[in-house]
């Protein structure tokens, strides 16, 4: 497993995602994807499913100190109390003491991100937080939250070959050296698998469209990936990713296929992308 990491901080950079799974197909998936290694663990309160993850973590033989569980903040409980409340909800659900990286889901124009993350902050010396982020930032929100709270470690995006985030990688390479990108729909919801240059590429190597999008990702420096599925031939062949190495020649396929620019995730409440 690739790790990134700055001072102390080391943190997988696969991890498996849980929008949508529910019930005990969320505890089988993700009790699976701990037995294949997975140490990164990624839901939201909006999931509804942190109580089944909480469950598959308990019942798993792997200390809870060697899993890294994020979770984030809807965007209606951003104010002071809310945040409070919310994660006193979540560490109850997660059967745990405290949370690995706590997100803002999405910002909330209505609320003041400072109240958010200085509240974040608080609970973050209180170490019921390890370490706090954002998620579906844009470069300027990103800036803004910075200067409030520093110690910021990830801004969660979209991105896949079909969508640049190249004004944010490039931000983070010159400004922000100790924050990483995650990488959220990595795979497109499963379109990956009908995009024939990423087909021809995975035919080359002998592997998957996912698994050669999924390479391409965490190859590059700033880049955490999360990716979700409920299959465990797809989790177990997502895992097996580090006995290759992609050309330069066709990692640059790769990028020139950002031109598009698709986006799976823009809900009505999205800030105006920087792209």
């Amino acid at each position: 497993m690739k790790y990134w990491s700055h001072s102390k901080i080391q943190i997988p950079k696969l991890g498996f995602g849980t929008y949508c799974l529910k019930g005990e197909i969320a505890i089988s998936a993700v009790q699976h994807a701990l037995k294949r290694g997975f140490r990164h663990i990624d839901t939201a309160t909006i999931y509804e499913n942190e109580e089944e993850i909480g469950l598959a973590i308990q019942k798993s033989p792997i200390s809870r100190k060697e899993i890294f569980i994020t979770t984030k903040l809807w965007l209606d409980c951003l104010e002071e109390k809310g945040v409070v409340k919310s994660l006193q909800s979540s560490l109850k659900k997660l059967k745990t003491n405290y949370i690995d990286l706590l997100l803002i889901h999405w910002y909330n124009p209505k609320v003041d991100l400072k109240e958010t993350l200085t509240t974040l902050s608080q609970l973050q010396k209180e170490k019921k937080v390890h370490h706090i982020g954002v998620s579906n930032f844009t470069c300027d929100l990103l800036k803004e939250a910075k200067k409030i709270a520093p110690q910021i470690i990830t801004n969660q995006v979209e991105y896949h070959p079909l969508l640049s985030q190249r004004k944010l990688l490039t931000l983070i390479e010159s400004e922000f050296s100790d924050i990483f990108l995650t990488a959220y729909s990595p795979l497109i919801r499963g379109k990956i698998n009908q995009i024939q240059q990423v087909v021809k590429i995975a035919e080359k190597y002998n592997k998957t469209p996912s698994q050669v999008a999924l390479k391409w990702l965490i190859d590059q420096k700033n880049v955490v990936v999360i990716f979700k599925s409920s299959n465990k031939d797809h989790i177990d062949k997502n895992k097996d990713i580090f006995d290759f190495e992609l050309e330069k020649e066709d990692q640059e396929k790769l990028f020139r296929l950002n031109k598009n620019n698709q986006r799976v995730i823009n809900p009505p409440f999205a800030p105006e992308w920087d792209n």
